[in-house]
């Protein structure tokens, strides 16, 4: 039993929570195994020690803690819901550890009703902190990824439908191309919702539905990671190029050879190159249709990028370079 208190201090070591109990100046009186195993701390530590000398922090974090603490002196029980404070890192106290805490501060009553001590139980939840962090930034990515779709839906069926001349003909070709964006969206979910690899867009475009003709391609580069919106282009590009070489370049026929290649620099910027050969191509027409702009002006500009295309006696040479990429922001526990 310890001088002006009901019960033994002792037996709160052994409470199933974080807790803690200071006195008025705010030094430790007691403290539970758990809150001890919590900060890294052992007792003789922290006993007769004033609680802001043993984990200082800076002014505008201190106070709310203070502030809560002496109106639990006061008589008031009270909580603070979420409190970001640093700790010394447990291996290591030369460094310390962002965390963020919920504290509920109670104050102590004496057995002649005075109030010299308050308690603290208090929970670590940095975890549920960031995961709702995470969620709330991964719900604003979503609704700009949503309102970059629908603009680029919209511009699609507006200019397939000034390109194409009857209600079916529109229909086809703005089918392919949603079904295009559709597939590369299915793999942007789950644990791929903000990345993809160049090499894993390509197949995906190229696979779908033309395994026969793998035999005439030849795939290859190093590993590129996309964004969510650079994959998306990159598709686009990929089937326009793809449709037009099954109906007029090299995969119309079994002579035609495909090439498609990447490289990267150290920069993270990539060239992407589309090589046909092997088959006669009629010299393009002067009307340049919806799919030209997407190769020649609308994917380069979203990339920030230059592309060239150019018909040679055998085929189409398309070629797409990035330079400069902004970094992508990667999930923290991807």
């Amino acid at each position: 039993m310890q001088p002006g208190f009901a019960f033994d201090l002792t037996a709160l070591r052994d409470m199933p929570a974080s807790l803690m109990v200071l006195d008025r100046d705010l030094r430790y009186v007691m403290a539970s195994d758990m809150y001890l195993q919590t900060v890294g701390r052992s007792l003789p530590e922290l006993l007769g020690r004033p609680l802001f000398d043993v984990f200082p922090e800076v002014e505008e974090r201190r106070r709310p803690l203070e502030q809560s603490m002496r109106r639990a002196l006061a008589g008031e029980a009270n909580s603070i819901e979420r409190l970001a404070y640093s700790i010394p890192d447990p291996n290591d106290r030369t460094r310390t550890t962002e965390a963020w805490w919920r504290c509920r501060h109670n104050p102590l009553i004496g057995p002649d009703g005075s109030i010299d001590h308050v308690v603290q139980i208090t929970e670590n939840v940095t975890e549920l902190v960031r995961a709702e962090e995470q969620k709330n930034a991964i719900a604003h990515e979503l609704q700009h990824r949503v309102a970059n779709l629908l603009s680029l839906v919209q511009v699609i069926a507006r200019r397939t439908a000034g390109s194409a001349d009857t209600l079916p003909a529109f229909l086809e070709r703005f089918d392919a191309r949603m079904q295009s964006m559709a597939r590369t969206h299915s793999y942007l979910i789950g644990t791929n919702w903000d990345r993809m690899s160049l090499g894993e867009v390509i197949a995906r475009q190229l696979q779908h539905g033309h395994d026969d003709l793998a035999a005439q391609m030849t795939i290859g580069g190093p590993e590129v990671l996309l964004g969510a919106s650079e994959a998306q282009m990159m598709s686009m590009a990929i089937h326009e190029l793809t449709t037009n070489s099954l109906k007029y370049g090299a995969l119309k026929d079994v002579t035609g050879r495909l090439d498609v290649s990447w490289s990267s620099d150290a920069g993270r910027g990539f060239t992407f190159r589309w090589t046909e050969s092997g088959s006669k191509v009629a010299a393009p027409t002067q009307r340049s249709g919806f799919g030209s702009m997407i190769l020649d002006m609308i994917v380069p500009s979203q990339l920030g990028g230059t592309s060239s295309r150019t018909f040679g006696p055998d085929g189409l040479r398309y070629a797409l370079t990035v330079e400069k990429r902004s970094p992508p922001v990667w999930r923290a526990d991807a």
